[in-house]
């Protein structure tokens, strides 16, 4: 009776975890998805980028693409893929909104009761291109949560690799691109994250094999 009991606390519990978790799993695929969307963009004049290669110095050496789209059109990428990754879930829905902050609203179940979730936060870019997530605020329902406690739960309890450096006490994300690279050594480094000028530019840097015999 007592392992029964403490199995329906144990389902109970993750229940009421699967917010926070949410929350920041969204967030942190989102920034990724931006990343993705640079990499296809990156692959989508592939004519271009090979007669370009064929200019440059051969091996061990780097080349760059610049990429610059609006908060629309980021906007619209980043949507496209949590409308992707929705259709599979019954529990969650999601959306993105980009104006002068980064806001994620949606819904879940906890305990089969609707429940809605939003998050605040301003990204901007440090020095290394790398970009800082400031977290403004979380709020479940109509509840404000402690940003220091949420922060600290999630580098605790989840693991979130090398690129990602959460510092609690100061509110803040860090999404280390520079520790980010694709199977064929492609890596991406902010030039502009200005929401309030709608300038948004990474540079791609993509790395020359040897020249084609």
């Amino acid at each position: 009776m007592k392992k029964s009991t403490q199995k329906k606390r144990s389902v109970a519990n993750r229940k009421h975890r699967n917010p926070w978790k949410i929350a920041f799993t969204v967030l942190l695929a989102m920034i990724i998805a931006s990343v993705a969307f640079v990499a296809v963009e990156v692959y989508t004049p592939s004519t271009k980028v090979q007669q370009e290669a064929k200019v440059q110095p051969a091996t061990n050496q780097m080349t760059s693409i610049d990429v610059k789209m609006d908060k629309k059109q980021l906007s619209s990428v980043l949507n496209y893929y949590l409308n992707h990754q929705q259709k599979n879930s019954n529990n969650i829905k999601y959306k993105f909104i980009l104006n002068q902050s980064a806001i994620l609203i949606g819904t879940t179940k906890v305990l089969g009761e609707k429940v809605s979730f939003t998050l605040y936060a301003v990204p901007t870019l440090n020095k290394d291109g790398n970009i800082l997530l400031k977290i403004k605020s979380v709020a479940i329902g109509s509840l404000n949560a402690p940003k220091q406690f949420i922060l600290t739960y999630v580098k605790n309890h989840f693991k979130t690799g090398r690129a990602v450096q959460i510092s609690p006490k100061k509110s803040e994300i860090t999404l280390n691109l520079n520790r980010v690279k694709t199977k064929q050594g492609i890596r991406v480094k902010g030039q502009s994250l200005d929401l309030k000028n709608d300038d948004i530019r990474f540079r791609v840097l993509i790395p020359l094999g040897e020249e084609e015999k």
